[in-house]
């Protein structure tokens, strides 16, 4: 059924100001965390792109769209983080749908300012990552999963356009994959959804089928994971919170929203199909996550952004369980659109500025001294805050950063043996991941018995070694 003409009006007026603003301040901040490496990757030529595949813990898709994006527009941070910024934009479309869908306009426009006015998603917006296109899909996909229902005799086709999109999914982020259990979920636990089932079982069949090609990395790096561990440690109870607190920009918006679904799922007794939707597209995710995590730690703020979307659809839809009175609902909707607006910080620095690293690299290290950065990967968030440019390198100079380099007249070269320069430079950015026993500090403190050190950036600590 098409929207009525007021509700065309409030969804482009959604996109819009999504659009300005998430294009709005892509420059603010310097390309940090994962982004290098993407950006580094997505430069390289075809045949090291393909071999880095097979070792890498994300699909391929996103790389690709960068390196066909960074080869008609200005090699820039602000330019590169242009798709993720837009495919951000779009998210609050199929949102907007859903909501509008199970309830009415109140809700679908609440909905789309949690959304829109997040800190949370904001910041993925404003990163050369595929979170934003995971986002997008994810949402695109629990929408034609519901428009399916409303076309009788019709549903084998919408399963096969879901399957379709499911593909691309999957080739964006692994965690595809529990997007699609999330949607056998709904299907199988909603009762409106049952004619679905035989239509989805088929179409998650030929999902697989796509995936097959790049099935044997997948499970590869899945076993990885499972048997050696990752990075992260297991969680306690106070990270639901705090990532609830994420997804709402602030605590007491936290707690009122939590307040507004309790009492609503309590007066509604989930006969809402709209609220049990809500409930399992949010809240199956995040606990699900949260128990995974004590056995493979996982639960990490990026990891469930396929999930903050259903929050903000369960926000909408419990206001609207709760406040049938129309002024009395517009102006409750009216006071939690504020406290967003009042909480959204779209232009916050985010503290991270590896140019401040280089500036004291600059400063200790003189003409001659070795630099040596722990962990390696740190490198390139390094020489992206020297010249993004670097990032195009030859991949032969980049192995020679990744071993240390020789700073000698601002000219880098391969790192010469330690003891015969005067000045020893180590750019920590959490070296304890890589070496837990500080073996580098004692070696070089056998050599070199002056040290300095200041932590340059969050986190980032720089040591000088003097003789």
């Amino acid at each position: 059924m098409p929207l009525p003409r007021t509700d065309r009006l409030l969804l482009f007026g959604l996109l819009a100001v999504n659009l300005v603003l998430k294009l709005s301040w892509l420059g603010v901040n310097e390309l940090a965390h994962d982004e290098p490496f993407t950006v580094f990757w997505s430069q390289r030529p075809w045949g090291e792109l393909w071999a880095m595949f097979r070792t890498e813990n994300n699909p391929p898709l996103y790389f690709l769209l960068i390196k066909a994006w960074s080869a008609v527009v200005p090699f820039e941070a602000a330019w590169l983080r242009v798709p993720s910024a837009v495919f951000s934009a779009l998210a609050v479309w199929p949102l907007f749908l859903l909501a509008r869908h199970f309830g009415d306009r109140g809700a679908a426009l609440l909905a789309g300012l949690l959304f829109t006015c997040s800190n949370y998603h904001y910041g993925f917006a404003h990163e050369v990552r595929a979170y934003p296109l995971f986002t997008l899909l994810t949402t695109t996909g629990l929408w034609l999963l519901v428009r399916a229902t409303q076309r009788p005799g019709q549903e084998m086709k919408g399963m096969l356009h879901l399957s379709m999109l499911n593909v691309v999914l999957v080739y964006t982020h692994f965690f595809g994959w529990l997007v699609v259990g999330l949607q056998g979920l709904l299907v199988f636990a909603i009762p409106a959804m049952r004619p679905l089932r035989r239509g989805f079982l088929f179409g998650a069949a030929m999902t697989a089928i796509w995936f097959l090609p790049y099935g044997i990395i997948f499970l590869e790096r899945m076993s990885q994971s499972v048997g050696q561990g990752t990075w992260l440690a297991p969680p306690v109870p106070e990270e639901l919170y705090n990532m609830l607190w994420r997804w709402s920009n602030a605590p007491v918006l936290t707690v009122v929203f939590l307040a507004l679904i309790a009492v609503a799922v309590g007066k509604d007794r989930l006969r809402s199909t709209g609220l049990r939707f809500a409930l399992i597209w949010a809240f199956v995710p995040l606990l699900g996550m949260f128990a995974v995590s004590f056995a493979v730690p996982m639960f990490l703020d990026r990891y469930l952004v396929y999930a903050a979307p259903g929050f903000a659809l369960l926000v909408g839809l419990s206001v609207m369980v709760l406040f049938r009175n129309e002024r009395l609902r517009a102006g409750v909707i009216g006071a939690l659109g504020l406290g967003l607006v009042a909480t959204f910080t779209p232009w916050k620095d985010t503290g991270l500025h590896p140019s401040k690293v280089v500036q004291v690299e600059q400063e200790w290290c003189g003409d001659d001294c070795s630099v040596q950065v722990l962990p390696r990967w740190y490198w390139l968030t390094h020489l992206a805050a020297k010249d993004i440019n670097s990032l195009r390198r030859p991949t032969d100079q980049h192995l020679a950063y990744f071993a240390g380099t020789v700073r000698s007249k601002d000219a880098l070269v391969p790192l010469a043996p330690t003891d015969t320069l005067p000045v020893a430079l180590v750019i920590d950015a959490g070296a304890h991941l890589v070496d837990p026993d500080r073996r580098w500090y004692q070696d070089l403190r056998a050599i070199y018995p002056h040290v300095d050190s200041v932590e340059a950036d969050r986190k980032v600590w720089l040591y000088s070694f003097r003789r």
